[in-house]
């Protein structure tokens, strides 16, 4: 193996656990959607992570994904329609016993900015005005130069703090302790 490649698999630490992979596109892109969030992510994950290739799907129930991923059903409810909306996953209903039971087909995400914003044309505006925000933000931090001449926002105020006088006590206070415990 050459350097290069050993240096682009190294980690902080050992990884000795089952490890899922987390796709640059739901970090980079999807986040640019303001109905996607982390909880949306997770059950993705989640799902991901159940997905069965002898089935071509997953079939977590809704009590299963809400305690792996610690919100409430209701909560894992939201996220599989924004999920949906966002065609991440395709959901359908299949009859198991006496019940039925939702099936997840997950679909691979779009891999690209541009592909996003020609899928969901609404949000690139907002999305857009956002970035531009927080570029204008980090150049006036950069341009500001901080000098004696520039008040703070707050005053800092110097009390002064007398020692208290402290009662000087007999040493029999400790015999007494001793022989109550």
């Amino acid at each position: 193996m050459e350097e290069k490649e050993k240096k682009a698999q190294q980690y902080p630490f050992k990884i000795d656990e089952y490890y899922s992979p987390g796709l640059n596109s739901l970090k980079r892109i999807y986040t640019q959607h303001p109905k996607f969030n982390g909880n949306t992510r997770l059950i993705y994950e989640l799902l991901y992570d159940h997905w069965n290739p002898e089935y071509g799907y997953a079939f977590p129930d809704q009590w299963e994904l809400a305690r792996e991923s610690g919100i409430s059903r209701a909560s894992v409810n939201n996220q599989i329609k924004i999920l949906e909306e966002l065609d991440l996953i395709r959901v359908e209903k299949t009859k198991v016993s006496t019940r039925t039971n939702n099936v997840y087909y997950i679909n691979k995400p779009l891999t690209t900015i541009e592909e996003f914003y020609s899928k969901f044309p609404e949000i690139r505006a907002a999305a857009e005005e956002r970035i531009r925000k927080i570029d204008e933000e980090e150049e006036s931090l950069k341009q500001k130069s901080w000098s004696e001449k520039d008040e703070p926002k707050r005053k800092i105020v110097k009390i002064d703090v007398k020692k208290p006088k402290v009662k000087a006590v007999p040493d029999k206070s400790f015999d007494v302790l001793a022989n109550w415990l």
